[in-house]
């Protein structure tokens, strides 16, 4: 009875409490700045989507807090409906890829390919540069967005200007390199863990001199260029520059391979729209009626022989017949339909008419020059994705959790073919020793494995989970905008709280080798001074029994 009555005092009286407290009001937390209207510039010389799409996507979500973001790049890449409050102006004629791309059709794309590049935008430096000067002096830019790839004129005209600039790469090894990784442009495997000791000497010490030796004349090039415009002397951006303080990493742990990061460098990927352009009605009917869809898609700029077109179409036919996949989508961008043979010779001695199915007559083959790639890999009857590696490809596919079968054709495709490969959800093909039954067995593979699936999944939520990121590096971009402000410019004391000691401690230093050498040296010392004791003492013991025997 106590007990009861005691428990009835104890809740009338919390009720009582509760009605007291419940009389305050409680101050909410504001997590509000001031934004005053502040200019960024978003800058790339390469263009294309993927590497400007997840810059204006982070960009977007800046223009919607109120600053002003202006696109400096080379063609026209933002339509309105796209991205509405982007404002381009264009460097000129977009890149004509296709041309590059004819020379390494038949050879692959290593890292002296890559030079091409560099080359073209030494052609246009001093205009484009004169460009990016006018522009952001015109329109006030307060900060620097630039694409970290033979963008030295982004750089450089933030360097000028003494306005901060944020980098921006789809790769991690080249902007945080470490002695255990590497890449295919090299010849080298993403990971060097399990290298023989051959291997690694090859992609740790030979690997910087092939760097020096593709790319000194174009450095020695690009600094006479710059002295003649009053330009300060420095590097090529091929990923990195040492006149990027703080970059961001369009990458996420699962798919890029574990590594410790420099703290003014943050992964914030993968950096994906908020909304893609739906199926048309045509597609959606293809798709709809097909429950093992396999879409076919290289991305904008690539495209193979006409010998692999011809063994890509046969492949497809045959995994068709055999029912492993009942449907196909191949979108057709940069491959012409006159890049195959009339006729294609089965496996099963039967032959097959190109024409009708590149005009679309197959029943289970469906052409398009355009496809919502997202919305497609979206769909649940579509279960495999066949793609060349672009990284936004393979972030796309990993989010909807399709698998990938990859041919890569070079760029950053090898690694990313490797990396998702490493992760368990792709398989990949060499465009030189492409076989049709390959393929289709490589097809039914990863359509039925069970570890395929599970992986697949368990990427597929890391995909969406890390998708959020964007948002962190908008917060990032806004931080570095308003410290700029705050120190009026870039001094000693801007993003100090990101640059890590490490570079600024020097070689020994930074790795304590000082404090390991004095340490070393007081322990040789130490043992060396037991080591003369004992000497000494023994010599003592031996002169003394020498003399004891001497005396007897």
């Amino acid at each position: 009875m106590i007990k009861k009555n005691f428990i009835v005092l104890l809740s009338i009286l919390i009720l009582f409490l509760n009605q007291i407290y419940a009389t305050y009001d409680y101050v909410p937390r504001s997590a509000d700045i001031d934004r005053s209207p502040k200019n960024i510039l978003v800058g790339s010389f390469i263009g294309g989507r993927s590497h400007l799409k997840p810059m204006l996507d982070i960009t977007t979500i800046l223009s919607e807090r109120g600053y002003n973001v202006i696109l400096l790049t080379k063609g026209n890449y933002t339509p309105s409906s796209e991205y509405p409050t982007v404002k381009q102006i264009s460097l000129g004629p977009a890149l004509n890829y296709k041309e590059l791309m004819k020379s390494h059709i038949h050879k692959d794309v290593d890292f002296n390919g890559m030079m091409k590049f560099v080359k073209l935008s030494l052609e246009s430096y001093r205009e484009n540069y004169e460009k990016y000067i006018n522009i952001a002096k015109d329109n006030n830019i307060d900060l620097f967005f630039c694409d970290t790839l033979v963008n030295d004129v982004c750089l450089d005209a933030a360097h000028t200007l003494k306005k901060p600039v944020i980098g921006f790469s789809s790769s991690i090894y080249f902007t945080a390199p470490v002695s255990y990784k590497s890449d295919p442009l090299y010849g080298c495997n993403i990971s060097l863990e399990n290298e023989p000791f051959l291997k690694r000497f090859k992609c740790i010490a030979m690997h910087p001199f092939q760097v020096y030796f593709a790319a000194h004349s174009f450095i020695d090039q690009l600094n006479d260029i710059r002295k003649k415009i009053n330009v300060e002397p420095g590097l090529i951006a091929l990923g990195n520059s040492p006149r990027i303080p703080f970059y961001l990493v369009d990458g996420f742990f699962g798919f890029v391979l574990p590594q410790s990061l420099p703290s003014n460098v943050q992964e914030i990927g993968p950096v994906l729209s908020d909304d893609y352009p739906p199926l048309t009605p045509e597609l959606s009917n293809f798709m709809n009626t097909h429950k093992r869809v396999l879409y076919v898609a290289f991305g904008t700029h690539f495209f193979t022989t006409t010998e692999n077109n011809n063994k890509l179409l046969q492949s497809f036919i045959e995994a068709i017949n055999k029912n492993i996949i009942d449907g196909v989508v191949w979108a057709l961008v940069e491959t012409s339909k006159d890049s195959y043979s009339s006729t294609l010779n089965l496996t099963d001695g039967t032959q097959v008419q190109t024409s009708p199915i590149l005009n679309n007559e197959h029943p289970h083959i469906h052409i398009a020059a355009f496809a919502p790639q997202f919305s497609i890999l979206n769909h649940t009857n579509t279960k495999l994705f066949f793609s060349h590696g672009g990284a936004g490809s393979s972030h796309e596919s990993l989010y909807t959790g399709t698998p990938m079968l990859i041919l890569p054709f070079g760029s950053d495709q090898m690694g990313n073919a490797d990396k998702l490969k490493s992760a368990g959800v792709a398989l990949t093909l060499y465009k030189f020793t492409l076989d049709v039954n390959d393929i289709i067995n490589k097809i039914d593979f990863l359509l039925r494995d069970e570890n395929v699936k599970k992986n697949s999944k368990r990427i597929e939520i890391l995909s969406k989970i890390n998708s959020k990121r964007k948002y962190r590096a908008a917060d990032l971009i806004e931080y570095i905008l308003h410290s700029s402000s705050i120190y009026e410019g870039i001094d000693k004391e801007f993003l100090k709280e990101w640059i890590p000691a490490e570079s600024r401690m020097g070689f020994i230093k930074k790795y304590n080798y000082d404090v390991y050498g004095a340490l070393l040296s007081i322990i040789l010392g130490f043992i060396g001074g037991i080591l003369w004791v004992t000497f000494k003492l023994i010599g003592f013991i031996i002169a003394s029994s020498n003399q004891k025997q001497k005396y007897e």
